[in-house]
């Protein structure tokens, strides 16, 4: 085995964890989260050289893990928003929490809901979020805020009206 590949199986490695959960997160199940992976870690040894090693590796493999995420999703014509909005608009009011939370989510524009994915489930710094969604870092900082108020509004609401009768 080259250097290159060991040092990209030590790096991947302890993003695995990470990775896991932002690809579930995104796509839904778990099945279709370790194919996710399994595709960005194929790309991203494929790609190898066009890394440059001046940026975080994290940002790099997450936008990678992403791009990946997003293939499936427009193969399966299946999207967690989708899947979300169904949970939310059910009759039955929320179980628990995560309920709470996703039928919350449910209701954010993708661009918030897949930030607070990569931060949360991904754990992703603020620059690795400007690297893996190609925007600057001060446009992740607004984002972020912004998801973080609307989410928080919405969970709010749902406090206030737990019946959805509104």
């Amino acid at each position: 085995m080259d250097d290159s590949r060991r040092h990209f199986e030590t790096t991947v490695g302890p993003l695995l964890p990470r990775s896991a959960a932002f690809a579930h997160a995104q796509l839904g199940n778990r099945q279709d989260a370790e194919d996710a992976i399994q595709d960005a870690a194929l790309r991203a040894c494929q790609r190898l050289g066009a890394y440059d090693p001046s940026r975080p590796f994290a940002g790099w493999w997450f936008a990678i893990l992403r791009n990946c995420c997003h293939d499936i999703l427009r193969r399966r014509q299946r999207m967690v928003a989708c899947e979300l909005h169904e949970v939310a608009q059910s009759d039955r009011p929320p179980l628990d929490e995560r309920d709470a939370l996703e039928q919350a989510l449910a209701g954010l524009s993708a661009a918030h809901r897949e930030i607070l994915q990569l931060r949360y489930c991904g754990d992703c710094s603020y620059r690795d979020l400007a690297l893996a969604l190609d925007i600057p870092e001060g446009t992740v900082m607004s984002r972020l805020h912004a998801a973080r108020r609307a989410l928080a509004e919405r969970l709010a609401a749902a406090e206030r009206d737990p019946g959805g009768t509104r």
